[in-house]
Order: C-alpha cells, then sequence, then structure tokens
C-alpha cells in the first residue's frame, strides 16, 4: 500500500488511520489501482522530477477523486471523469507557482477548452 500524508493525524501512514474498516480494502484496491498512472501522468504533465513533490500531488488527485467516487463509480467512462479530476488538480498546482506558460503549453498540447476540464462535470465527448 502506498504510504501517504495522513490528512487527519498530518503524519506519513497510510489511510487506515482515518478510513472505516469496511472501507478500508475498497480503498487500498482504489489506491492500488489508480496511483502508479496517475503518478505517471502528473510526472509528464507537471514536469516534475521531485518525488515527494510528484507523491503530493497524486495524493491531491486521488482524494479528489475519492471525495468524487459515488460519481465516479457511475460514470459510463469513468477515464474520462479521472481525466478531468487530474487536469483540474494538476491546474491548480501549475498555477499556485505561478507557472502559466506550463498552462499555455498544455492547453496548446491538449486542444480542449480549459472550461471543459477546470469546472462542471466531464463533457460528453463523441
Amino acid at each position: 500500500m502506498h504510504q501517504i500524508l495522513c490528512r487527519k493525524c498530518a503524519h506519513y501512514q497510510n489511510f487506515a488511520c482515518f478510513v472505516h474498516p469496511k472501507t478500508y480494502l475498497f480503498l487500498k484496491d482504489f489506491i492500488d489501482r489508480y496511483y502508479p498512472n496517475v503518478f505517471m501522468a502528473v510526472a509528464r504533465l507537471t514536469g516534475l522530477t521531485d518525488k515527494e513533490e510528484l507523491a503530493r500531488l497524486t495524493e491531491d488527485v486521488l482524494a479528489a477523486l475519492w471525495a468524487n467516487r459515488q460519481e465516479f463509480a457511475s460514470e459510463e467512462r469513468p477515464g474520462v471523469f479521472l481525466y478531468r479530476i487530474l487536469l483540474q488538480e494538476v491546474i491548480t498546482y501549475l498555477r499556485q507557482r505561478g507557472e502559466e506558460e506550463r498552462i499555455r503549453i498544455l492547453r496548446d498540447i491538449l486542444l480542449i477548452d480549459p472550461a471543459l476540464y477546470l469546472s462542471g462535470p466531464p463533457p460528453d465527448l463523441p
């Protein structure tokens, strides 16, 4: 299981310290399934090489995804939903660090209207 910074007790340990026991196994599977791919996507989109910073941002993406897990579970296209959450977190991270040029480059590469991934539900793409 990936070690993360616990938002409840502010030290590194697993999610078990703040998750209901019945939810723990589902959450563990959730993290094990998505963590590696989210980590790599965050690295590619941000250009970060610091593994601790990548892990922190990956945790933020997974926490946002977990917070929206009911909507995520009911999505016909969960990958689109995951990608929207990922982009929201990455753009927020880059904006907080004043990396507007990187954001502009991502927008040009993605060729997607930023309004589609910065707010609201994921778009229905053909």
